[in-house]
């Protein structure tokens, strides 16, 4: 009766300090009934303002598990991502679980409401790749959760859950450092969109390429992209037009690189010898394009494989304690797209 008593009176606090009645304080833990955003906020910041911390004996009497493991990814058309979920999948079927894939269209909209699915049918553990820099409300819940859940490309602070990153600032900055050896100076980037870790990273790589250089930041060859084709395309485009080109394009992942290749065809612009090209991502088909196009290459399916066996590690309970992040390292590889040696004039050092 102590420990009861004792979940409850922390209950009433956190109901009495955000004003509404144990019950949906209750159902916002348990999942147990459906409670407006709104309120779930109120009862999950009255939380956080006192402390709680769900009684770990009572979390032991579950159980029940449902052998499957709910994965949100934003774009299921770049094959960047069904990558990840095949060596994801790879690992659960060993384990003998099942995955169930929700694609968010990078919208926090469509992910919450797959979390909240998620959630609802009991999942085993969660892996989620990629939102904003900022952690979104809904994630917060995760704190009282006894649902363990890994993030890939996210590092956020105030969060329980494992973490799998890749060093994007270090890969980036090997990229923008490959396109200086070559003799340019004007580099055009095309970043994905900024809310984002990764793409704030590989901006923030490119930023210390040139400073460490001596070289000035143009903010005129800098675009904020979505990470897809078509914005590949149109900011290339408009780099191109510029009164003073860049000599170079760096698009921040593989899509867009497609874009800027189609771009410089369009253009009429021999590659290298004019217009260098440099993708952060190396898709397959990278190596049968004309020209074929140097890449930061991304260990894409050990991203996918180390994020599921840290997540079988804490449903197995192999593992405990405080969240663990690992860092995976990238590799430039370099072909055709940038492998010139530029000495136009504009470029000299």
């Amino acid at each position: 009766m102590g420990i009861i008593n004792l979940i409850m009176a922390s209950i009433k606090e956190i109901a009495a300090l955000a004003q509404v009645s144990t019950a949906t304080v209750s159902h916002v833990f348990n999942r147990s009934a459906y409670v407006s955003p709104e309120l779930e906020a109120r009862v999950m910041k009255a939380a956080r303002t006192l402390n709680y911390q769900p009684n770990q004996l009572a979390r032991s009497l579950r159980t029940r598990q449902s052998r499957t493991i709910g994965m949100i990814i934003p774009n299921i058309t770049n094959p960047f991502f069904p990558e990840v979920v095949r060596a994801v999948e790879d690992v659960l079927n060993r384990e003998g679980y099942t995955l169930v894939l929700g694609n968010s269209d990078y919208d926090l909209q469509k992910e919450e409401a797959y979390y909240r699915t998620f959630m609802a049918k009991r999942v085993d553990g969660l892996i989620l790749e990629i939102t904003p820099v900022k952690p979104p409300q809904h994630l917060y819940r995760h704190n009282w959760e006894d649902v363990p859940v890994v993030y890939i490309d996210r590092l956020y602070q105030g969060l329980a859950g494992d973490v799998v990153l890749v060093d994007s600032l270090a890969g980036s900055h090997e990229a923008v450092c490959h396109l200086l050896d070559r003799g340019h100076r004007r580099i055009g980037i095309i970043t994905g969109p900024l809310s984002m870790l990764m793409a704030s990273k590989r901006l923030r790589g490119y930023r210390i390429a040139l400073k460490r250089r001596g070289l000035a930041l143009d903010q005129e060859l800098i675009r904020e992209g979505r990470f897809d084709f078509p914005s590949g395309y149109e900011h290339a485009r408009s780099l191109l037009k510029l009164p003073s080109p860049p000599t170079a394009l760096y698009a921040c992942n593989g899509l867009m690189a497609l874009g800027c290749l189609q771009a410089i065809r369009e253009q009429k612009l021999r590659c290298p010898e004019e217009i260098a090209l440099v993708s952060f991502d190396d898709l397959s088909i990278f190596e049968m394009m004309q020209p074929p196009i140097t890449a930061v290459s991304q260990p894409v399916y050990e991203i996918g494989s180390t994020a599921a066996e840290m997540l079988m590690q804490r449903i197995s309970g192999k593992v405990t304690g405080p969240p663990r992040r690992k860092i995976l390292k990238t590799r430039l590889i370099v072909r055709e797209s940038s492998n010139g040696r530029f000495s136009r004039g504009d470029s000299a050092p």
